[in-house]
């Protein structure tokens, strides 16, 4: 596979996102799912839905396994093809937006100095919905488990 990559793109460069909180991630992507709400631009409030039922600990593990499996995925990639990327990591990123910026335009050898870097354009949809099923599936995740991670 990296060898493809490679023919195509001779000199490229990575940026991989992580986020270090994979059951926030899971409970965020089917929160979307279930609102049709991806993106919220600052300023804006959120779509008045309904998602008092919506709550699936099905589908939030299902989503919790594969947010994993696919960044290992990702990961193996870079391992197979010899390539350190430069990682950014999203709690990170929110709490230092500028400087995470400036340290891609860096990697990416472009003027980080001198650039101006706007206010970010999005906005969290994280609320107390988002909370809520972060808590209820962290108890019913590890319901069973005598060694709690969480």
């Amino acid at each position: 596979r990296t060898a493809i990559w490679e023919h195509a793109f001779p000199n490229h460069r990575h940026i991989f996102m992580t986020r270090r909180n994979k059951v926030r991630l899971a409970v965020s992507w089917w929160k979307a799912i279930q609102s049709g709400e991806w993106h919220l631009l600052s300023g804006e409030h959120p779509k008045p839905i309904d998602l008092s039922n919506a709550y699936s600990f099905d589908a939030i593990n299902h989503l919790y396994n594969e947010c994993s499996m696919r960044e290992a995925g990702i990961q193996e990639f870079f391992v197979e093809g010899n390539i350190v990327p430069l990682t950014i990591v999203y709690e990170d990123f929110i709490q230092q937006y500028e400087q995470t910026i400036r340290n891609i335009l860096d990697y990416l050898e472009l003027a980080a100095g001198s650039a101006t870097i706007l206010p970010p354009q999005l906005t969290q949809t994280a609320d107390n919905i988002s909370e809520e099923w972060v808590q209820r599936f962290r108890e019913e995740r590890q319901k069973d488990w005598t060694n709690r991670g969480w």
